[in-house]
C-alpha cells in the first residue's frame, strides 16, 4: 500500500455513494429559493478574482450548487476536504461540480495538504476552506486559513448561508444542516479579509477572531435579516 492511500482514507463504495449525494444535493438545491447578496466589493472578487473562500463546516450542503450554477465563475474552485472516507465521498460530490479537491486537515497531512493548497492557488484556482472543520470545535476558526492567506497575499472572503427551513444531524458534531426542498437559502458573501504577510501568533488570533465574527451570521443565533 502506497503512502498517499495511507494518508489519505477511502473505500471502494466513495465515489458510486458520492455521485448519488450529488444527485441528492443537485435535486434539493434546484428547488430552492436563493438569493446571493454581495457586500462591498465582495461582487469584484467572487468569481472573478482568485479569493480564499472561508464558511462554516455545518453550511457545505448547498455551496458547491451556488457556486457553479448562480455564480458567473470564471476561476476554478477548489475544496480542502479531510483525508478521512468521508473527505473521499466529498471529493466525489466536488468533482462532480467541476471542482477540484485537496485532502487534508490538521489532524493528517496537515503540512502536506497545506503545500498542495498552496499549488492550487499557485495554478489560478480559488480554495474553499470551512475553518471549523473537519472536527470543530462548532464556529471557532483554525490556525490554517488565516496562514494561508498570509503566506498566498490572497483576500478571504467570508461566505455566510442561513437556511431558516432545515433539518439538522444532531448527531453530528457540527449539527450540519440541510434544506427542506422549496425552502429559501440566503447566501451573503462579505467583505474581504485581508490578511498582512508574516503575521505572528498573536496577530495570527486576532485574525481568526476576526473571522469568527464575519461568520457570525452562519450560527442559528444570527438574525440574518437585521444585517
Amino acid at each position: 500500500m502506497s503512502q498517499k492511500s495511507i494518508e489519505t482514507r477511502s473505500k471502494w463504495w466513495t465515489r458510486p455513494v458520492g455521485h448519488v449525494v450529488w444527485f441528492f444535493i443537485t435535486c434539493v438545491c434546484a428547488t430552492l429559493r436563493k438569493r446571493v447578496i454581495l457586500k462591498g466589493n465582495a461582487g469584484e472578487i467572487l468569481g472573478k478574482k482568485q479569493c480564499i473562500i472561508a464558511l462554516w463546516h455545518n453550511r457545505t450542503f448547498t455551496p458547491c450548487y451556488v457556486y457553479r450554477y448562480c455564480v458567473d465563475s470564471k476561476v476554478p474552485m477548489s475544496m480542502l476536504t479531510s483525508a478521512s472516507k468521508d473527505g473521499a465521498l466529498l471529493s466525489t460530490v466536488a468533482g462532480d461540480y467541476g471542482m477540484r479537491t485537496v485532502r487534508g486537515s490538521s489532524h493528517r497531512r496537515g503540512a502536506v495538504g497545506f503545500r498542495d493548497m498552496l499549488r492550487e492557488l499557485n495554478e489560478g484556482c480559488c480554495m474553499c476552506i470551512t475553518p471549523d472543520g473537519p472536527k470543530g470545535p462548532r464556529y471557532k476558526s483554525r490556525a490554517g486559513v488565516i496562514r494561508l492567506a498570509s503566506v498566498s497575499g490572497l483576500p478571504i472572503l467570508p461566505l455566510c448561508v442561513d437556511i431558516p427551513s432545515c433539518w439538522r444531524i444532531k448527531k453530528a458534531w457540527d449539527g450540519f444542516v440541510i434544506p427542506k426542498p422549496f425552502s429559501r437559502v440566503n447566501v451573503l458573501v462579505r467583505e474581504p479579509l485581508h490578511v498582512p504577510s508574516d503575521i505572528d501568533e498573536e496577530t495570527q488570533k486576532e485574525y481568526m477572531e476576526k473571522l469568527d465574527e464575519l461568520l457570525a451570521c452562519g450560527r442559528p443565533d444570527f438574525d440574518f435579516n437585521e444585517n
